[in-house]
């Protein structure tokens, strides 16, 4: 028993050895720099998301195909489907699909000081840039000399002149007349270019459309509100739809009730079985214009109660009320009034081709609202225009539609809106070509 005893104790250094050799390993330098760089961009795309969602504004950009559209066959692609659905539908006695007005191409941040940037709306191809003062200026991108996009490679030049990047052709910013062909000794003097009316309101940039090049009837507003509220992101669609249809929208009263009643999801489908959020909507209305001095504005008025049913006990949640301000085919005010806050939504809609149209939304808050809180607000309010584009990609429009009593104001709407319409508007005809009334035709070159 001692010669054990004694063997144990001359063993425990070595005991202690191997456990202190064990726990005392190192990883390579190489392998702990990994891990720790692995941790350390793990941790920054965690906050990354973080802050995207809690402090950063909503940036929400939706294509054509990514709502607005059903698949009910799976054995086609969703792209085929979608092609489908646009090449079948009815164009029907539309009217015209260019109305005159102002329209928003671009968000004033978008282009700086001496930059040209490619645009295309209305069917055209337009070159946008900002010349050395800083104004804003919109030519036809195509030099009439041999027809170069001016817009792919063009550059301002002497402060208020764009200039064509195949031959150094210079254009007026503010009139669009040929000012210089550098190896000419003689400019022709009856060369120019389209020149395009531009605004900025709000921080959006603006052009005039109007099919006989007429020049603007009215000065577009800025929001009265806009001052006093912080931004809180914005909302983007491609829509397939005639144009009207959709500033339309706010004299169909009657749509309100049925399509926008549940408060949650864009998807039609969705339905919830025993609590749902419900929307009611009072006193909604449409008015024409008051002001003799501005026929192309008009208002609408929506108050809603949003309830929380349980088992068909109602709840009421929130009291909205939403002052919305037409301002001619493009525009739209929407003052947003609540209990706990106010709120500001500037819509427009521009036409890029023939039933084909730019739908933005950008969002203001009161200041001390959180973003996040706004963002989920908005969000809410986003998924209640899916549903309306759900109804705009699939549906017709025709001329004289069947209605009835309670839905007069949308013949007024109809009535009302014809204003930027005129004789040579552009129109489709029935195989669905662009017919420009004032315009020659091809074969007439």
């Amino acid at each position: 028993a001692a010669t054990t005893q004694t063997e144990f104790y001359k063993t425990r250094p070595i005991i202690r050895e191997s456990t202190t050799f064990i726990f005392s390993f190192h990883f390579p330098v190489m392998i702990r720099v990994v891990f720790n760089a692995a941790v350390a961009i793990v941790i920054a795309l965690v906050m990354s998301k973080l802050y995207k969602v809690l402090f950063a504004p909503l940036d929400l950009r939706r294509k054509l195909e990514d709502v607005g559209y059903v698949h009910h066959d799976h054995s086609v692609s969703r792209e085929e489907n979608i092609r489908d659905t646009q090449r079948r539908k009815k164009l029907g006695n539309t009217p015209p699909v260019f109305p005159n007005g102002w329209f928003k191409v671009a968000d004033s941040t978008w282009i700086k000081k001496g930059q040209v940037k490619s645009i295309y709306f209305f069917g055209e191809q337009l070159a946008l840039f900002r010349n050395k003062r800083g104004l804003l200026r919109a030519l036809d991108a195509y030099c009439p000399h041999l027809l170069a996009n001016m817009a792919a490679g063009g550059k301002v030049v002497n402060s208020d002149c764009l200039e064509c990047p195949f031959h150094g052709w210079k254009f007026s910013g503010e009139t669009g007349k040929l000012v210089d062909v550098p190896y000419a000794q003689k400019v022709p003097t009856f060369v120019s270019v389209k020149k395009w009316s531009c605004c900025e309101v709000d921080g959006m940039a603006y052009l005039w459309y109007h099919c006989d090049g007429g020049e603007p009837k009215w000065v577009l507003p800025s929001s009265v509100t806009i001052n006093t509220l912080k931004y809180a992101g914005k909302t983007e669609h491609i829509i397939n739809s005639h144009i009207q249809d959709i500033p339309e929208n706010a004299a169909d009263i009657s749509h309100l009730d049925h399509l926008h009643k549940p408060v949650i999801g864009s998807d039609l489908g969705i339905r919830v079985c025993l609590v749902a959020e419900v929307t009611e909507y009072h006193l909604a209305s449409w008015k024409p214009p008051t002001d003799p001095n501005e026929p192309h504005r008009s208002t609408m008025s929506i108050k809603d109660n949003i309830h929380l049913s349980i088992f068909n006990i109602k709840i009421p949640l929130l009291y909205l009320e939403f002052e919305i301000d037409q301002i001619g085919p493009g525009a739209v005010h929407i003052h947003v009034r609540t209990p706990f806050f106010r709120g500001l939504m500037l819509q427009n809609v521009t036409p890029i081709e023939p039933f084909v149209q730019k739908l933005t939304h950008s969002f203001y808050v009161s200041p001390w609202v959180p973003v996040c809180i706004a963002k989920a607000f908005y969000l809410l309010e986003t998924t209640q225009i899916e549903r309306d584009i759900l109804m705009w990609n699939n549906k017709t429009y025709f001329r004289q539609p069947v209605l009835v009593k309670e839905e007069s104001a949308l013949a007024k709407h109809r009535r009302w809106y014809q204003q930027f319409y005129s004789e040579n508007s552009p129109r489709m005809n029935h195989r669905g070509d662009l017919v420009y009334p004032g315009k020659p035709k091809l074969a007439d070159w």
